[in-house]
């Protein structure tokens, strides 16, 4: 259910991302939002990453916590280098949760 949950949740991010800046194009924005473009998806990753990372399982058991942390890390690693590459972030974030919750 949690996999489902969170590529749920990045349809809806780069949904909402594309319905408010995809129509309108790059060339009539304004200098100041273009700007700001590249920190949307950290920033909205951040928002969705964290609070189950935090409030992953059972804090003592590392089965619980670990995968939410591996899957945490991998994405925001690849998010350091690659700002504008959404899917293979999520890509990247989803693989690290779902090979440490079948490993452990």
């Amino acid at each position: 259910m949690t996999p489902l949950t969170i590529i749920l949740c990045g349809a809806v991010t780069f949904a909402v991302r594309y319905a408010l800046f995809g129509p309108i194009g790059p060339e009539h924005l304004p200098t100041r939002i273009r700007s700001t473009l590249p920190y949307v998806m950290p920033a909205v990753l951040m928002a969705i990453i964290v609070p189950s990372v935090v409030l992953a399982g059972d804090a003592g058991d590392p089965k619980t916590v670990a995968p939410y942390l591996v899957g945490a890390v991998c994405g925001f690693t690849v998010g350091a280098f690659k700002r504008d590459a959404f899917f293979l972030v999520f890509a990247v974030a989803m693989a690290g949760f779902m090979v440490t919750k079948f490993a452990l």
